[in-house]
C-alpha cells in the first residue's frame, strides 16, 4: 500500500510538475508572445508616429506650395502685361498701373524696380513709399540676373509685422528691363503650417537650405529659436543628411531637456526651403500604453481600433487636403469659384480638345450698383447674404452653359456658352429680373460688360479687364444695364494715359484756372457767394471740360494735387479783394473723399489761410455726400475739427444717397446744397413741391443754410422764393466764369 501510495504520490508530483512546467511553458510563450506583440505594436505605433507627424508636415508643404505658387502666378501676370506694354513701365506711368494692379491681389503693396537700382512701391495702406534705391538688395542682384525671388522679412512700416516679399523679373528679348514686387503679411503662411492636433504640442517651422528658421511657429512648446545647430540634441551629420535630402526624412532625438520627439522634413520645392515638423512622443504614449496595457486581453480590440486609426488618418487626410484645396479654389463667401479657380476653369473648357470648335463663349463681369449702400443701411452680414443669393441665381441661370466666380466685394465674373448674342442679352435680363426682385428697402441693380470671346491665347485676366470696360460705360445707367466691349473703348484709356501724362506739366505751368459761379439771394437777388470750380485751358486743346478729367484724377489720386492748387487759388483771390478795399464773397471750395486718407488736411488748409491772411468766413468748405458715406469716422472728426476751427462746411449733392437724414443727425453741416433733382421734382409735381419745401423748413431747424443749384428756368426760381429757399446756383443768374468776368458781374452791381 505504501509503495502504492507513494507512487501515486510521486505520480501526482510529477503531474503537477508537468503542470506546473506546461504552465510555465504556456506562460512564458503568452509573455514572449505578448513582449513581441508589444515589441511589434511599439515599433508600428513609432512607424505610425512618423508616418502621421511626416503626413501633417507633408499638408502644411502643400499648403505652403499652394500660397507661394499662387502669389508668383499673380506677379506673373502682372509681369507679363508689363512685358506685352512697356510703355506702362515709364516712371510717370507706372503709378496708376500699380495702384489699380493691387486692388486685384491679395498683396498690400507691389513695386517696380528699374536697371538703375530705382524702386517705385506703392503701399494700399500708406500710399507710394519714398524713393530708395535698392541695387545692394539681395532679391533685386537675383532679379537682374533673370531669378525670382521669395524671402519673409520685417516690414517696412511695423518692424512688429512679419512680411512676406516676392520679386519676379520682367523680361523682353531676353533682356530683364525691370522687377516686379510683391508683398503681403505672412499670416496665410502662419495658417498653413498650424498643427491643431496631439493636444498642440506639436510645432512646425519653414527652413532655409542652411537650416535657419525663415519661419518660426510661434508656440511656446518649440525649443528653436533660430536654427537646427544651436542645440547638441542630435549629431550635425544626421542634420545635415536631413537638410541636403531631396525626400521626405525623419528621425527621432531628444532634446536639452530629455524629452523624446521625432523630426520630419518635407521639401517645400524651392530655395531648398523645407517643412520642420516636431512632435513630443509623450504627446501620443498615453492612448499607446492604454492599447499596450489590453493588447493580449483585448488583441481584436487593438486591431479594430487600428483599423479605425487607419480609416481616421485616411479620412483626416482627406479632408486637410480638402481644406487646402477650398483655402486656395473656393471664394470665403460664396462657397463658388475664386478668381484663381475661374481662370483656371476657363482655360480648361477653352482648351478643352473635347469642346466644339464653332461653340462661342464670352465673358460676362457683374457687379452691383452701390453696394456699399447695402452695408450702410444694413450690415456687413446682410451684405454677404445677398452676394451668396446672387450665387445662387446665377447658378440656377447658367446651370450648364458655363462657370462663374466672385472676382472681389461685389464682382462677378461669368463665362457663359451661346449661340446668338439674343441668348447673353437673354441671361443678362433673367438675372437682373432675380436679382432686383429681392425684398430690400434698397433697389439691388446690377450692371453687365461682356467680352465675346473671338481668340482663345488672349488671357482670361485681359479678357475680365475688356468686359470691366465695357461695364463702366453702363454704370449708374437708368435705361441699359448691360453693355459689349468693342475696340472703340480702348480709345477711351488711350485718352486717360494721355491726361495722366500731362496733367502734373499742366498743373506746373498754370494751365488749370479757377472759375467762379456766382451763388444768388432769393433775397436780394444779388450775388452772395460762389462756388470755386476748375476748368483746364489746354495750350494746344483748348479748354478742357471738367468731365473728361476730373473723374480721372478722382481714380488715379491726382485730385488732391489738383483741389489743393484751387484752394490756394481761391485763397489768392480772398486776398486780392481784401487788398482792392472790396468787400470780399465767400468761395466754396470742394473736398474730394480721397483727402481725408491723409492726417495733414487740417493743416493744409490753415496753412493756406494763415499764408494769406484770409478770415475763415471767406472760404467754405464743399464736400459730396458719398465723401460722408466713404469713411464716416475720420470725415466726422476732420470735419468737426474744422468747425471748431471757424470753417464753414457745407454739404454737396444732398438728398442723392439714403444716408442723408442720417448723416445730418450725427453731423452738423452748416450748409446743404440740394441735388437739382429737388428742384425738377418740386417743378412738375406737387408732391415734389411737399418734399422741397419740408427739406427747407427741416435745414432751417437744424440752423443750416440752404443752396439750390441748377436753377435754369425763372419757374424754378419762383418755386424756391415760395418755398423759402436761402440761395440759389444755376445758369438761369449766372454760368461759371474767368475771374475778371466774376469781378465785373458782382462789384458792378449794387450790393445790399
Amino acid at each position: 500500500m505504501s509503495l502504492n501510495i507513494a507512487s501515486k504520490l510521486e505520480a501526482g508530483k510529477k503531474q503537477r510538475i508537468r503542470v506546473v512546467i506546461a504552465v510555465t511553458a504556456v506562460v512564458l510563450v503568452l509573455v514572449t508572445l505578448c513582449v513581441l506583440l508589444i515589441q511589434l505594436l511599439l515599433k508600428k505605433e513609432r512607424l505610425e508616429i512618423e508616418g502621421h507627424v511626416m503626413e501633417v508636415a507633408k499638408q502644411s508643404a502643400v499648403a505652403t506650395d499652394i500660397l507661394i505658387n499662387g502669389d508668383f502666378q499673380t506677379l506673373n501676370l502682372f509681369a507679363h502685361i508689363f512685358e506685352q506694354e512697356p510703355k506702362y513701365l515709364n516712371r510717370n506711368s507706372v503709378k496708376p498701373v500699380l495702384k489699380a494692379a493691387i486692388n486685384n491681389t491679395r498683396f498690400y503693396s507691389m513695386g517696380v524696380a528699374y536697371p538703375d537700382g530705382d524702386i517705385i512701391i506703392y503701399d494700399a495702406n500708406q500710399g507710394f513709399a519714398p524713393p530708395i534705391n535698392v541695387k545692394d538688395f539681395k532679391y533685386f542682384q537675383e532679379g537682374m540676373s533673370g531669378k525670382k525671388y521669395l524671402n519673409f522679412s520685417k516690414s517696412f512700416y511695423d518692424e512688429d509685422k512679419l512680411i512676406v516679399v516676392y520679386e519676379v523679373p520682367i523680361i523682353r528679348n531676353g533682356k530683364v528691363i525691370a522687377l516686379l514686387t510683391g508683398a503681403h503679411g505672412a499670416e496665410d503662411y502662419f495658417r498653413a503650417i498650424d498643427i491643431t492636433a496631439f493636444n498642440d504640442e506639436a510645432v512646425v517651422h519653414i527652413l532655409d537650405g542652411e537650416g535657419h528658421l525663415i519661419l518660426r511657429d510661434p508656440s511656446p512648446n518649440t525649443i528653436l529659436k533660430s536654427s537646427i545647430f544651436e542645440t547638441d540634441d542630435v549629431p550635425n551629420e544626421q542634420r545635415v543628411k536631413a537638410l541636403k535630402a531631396k525626400e521626405p526624412l525623419s528621425y527621432w532625438f531628444k532634446d536639452v531637456n530629455g524629452v523624446r520627439k521625432v523630426a520630419a522634413y518635407i521639401p517645400i520645392g524651392y530655395n531648398d526651403w523645407k517643412i520642420l515638423a516636431i512632435l513630443p512622443f509623450n504627446a501620443i504614449t498615453h492612448n499607446s500604453n492604454s492599447v499596450l496595457r489590453y493588447a493580449v486581453i483585448f488583441f481584436f480590440v487593438i486591431s479594430t481600433l487600428i483599423i479605425l486609426g487607419i480609416r481616421y488618418n485616411i479620412a483626416i487626410r482627406q479632408r486637410s487636403d480638402s481644406m487646402i484645396m477650398n483655402f486656395a479654389l473656393q471664394d470665403d463667401i460664396t462657397h463658388g469659384l475664386n478668381k484663381t479657380s475661374f481662370y483656371l476653369e476657363a482655360e480648361k473648357i477653352l482648351f478643352d480638345r473635347k469642346s466644339e470648335e464653332d461653340e462661342n463663349w464670352a465673358i460676362i463681369l457683374m457687379d452691383i450698383d452701390n453696394f456699399k449702400i447695402i452695408n450702410e443701411v444694413y450690415d456687413m452680414e446682410k451684405g454677404d447674404v445677398v452676394l451668396r443669393d446672387i450665387a445662387q441665381i446665377l447658378r440656377d441661370t447658367i446651370q450648364y452653359n458655363g462657370v462663374f466666380a466672385r472676382l472681389n466685394d461685389d464682382v462677378f465674373v461669368i463665362m457663359y456658352k451661346y449661340r446668338e448674342k439674343s441668348d447673353i442679352v437673354s441671361f443678362v435680363s433673367k438675372v437682373t429680373e432675380d436679382i432686383s426682385a429681392f425684398k430690400l428697402s434698397i433697389k439691388v441693380i446690377p450692371s453687365f460688360g461682356v467680352y465675346e470671346i473671338s481668340d482663345k491665347n488672349v488671357a482670361i485676366s485681359t479678357m475680365c479687364d475688356k468686359a470691366n470696360l465695357a461695364k463702366k460705360t453702363v454704370k449708374g445707367m437708368v435705361d441699359c444695364r448691360y453693355a459689349f466691349y468693342d475696340e472703340s473703348l480702348s480709345q477711351s484709356i488711350l485718352a486717360d494715359k494721355e491726361i495722366e501724362d500731362e496733367m502734373e506739366a499742366a498743373l506746373k505751368n498754370g494751365e488749370f484756372e479757377m472759375y467762379l459761379q456766382p451763388k444768388i439771394s432769393m433775397k436780394t437777388m444779388l450775388p452772395c457767394g460762389s462756388e470755386a470750380l476748375i476748368r483746364w485751358n489746354h495750350p494746344k486743346k483748348g479748354l478742357i471740360p471738367p468731365y473728361k478729367f476730373i473723374p480721372l484724377f478722382e481714380r488715379n489720386g491726382f485730385i488732391v494735387e489738383a483741389d489743393r492748387y484751387m484752394w490756394e487759388q481761391a485763397c489768392k483771390e480772398i486776398h486780392s479783394w481784401i487788398e482792392k478795399g472790396l468787400e470780399p464773397l465767400p468761395i466754396s471750395v470742394n473736398i474730394s473723399r480721397i483727402h481725408f486718407k491723409y492726417e495733414n488736411l487740417v493743416d493744409t488748409i490753415e496753412s493756406l489761410v494763415k499764408k494769406y491772411d484770409v478770415p475763415k468766413r471767406y472760404l467754405e468748405l464743399e464736400l459730396t455726400e458719398s465723401a460722408f458715406l466713404d469713411n464716416e469716422g475720420a470725415v466726422n472728426s476732420t470735419i468737426v475739427k474744422l468747425q471748431e476751427l471757424g470753417y464753414t462746411i457745407a454739404m454737396d449733392d444732398f438728398g442723392v444717397g439714403y444716408s442723408s437724414l442720417n448723416m445730418l443727425r450725427t453731423l452738423p453741416v452748416n450748409i446743404l446744397k440740394l441735388d437739382r433733382g429737388f428742384i425738377n421734382e418740386a417743378t412738375c409735381t406737387e408732391r415734389g413741391f411737399i418734399v422741397l419745401n419740408h427739406v427747407i423748413h427741416m435745414a432751417r431747424d437744424l440752423k443750416a443754410t440752404v443752396v439750390c443749384e441748377g436753377i435754369e428756368t425763372n419757374e424754378q426760381a419762383e418755386i424756391l422764393k415760395t418755398a423759402g429757399c436761402n440761395i440759389a446756383q444755376g445758369f438761369y443768374f449766372a454760368k461759371p466764369m474767368p475771374l475778371n468776368e466774376y469781378n465785373n458781374f458782382v462789384y458792378n452791381q449794387q450790393r445790399a
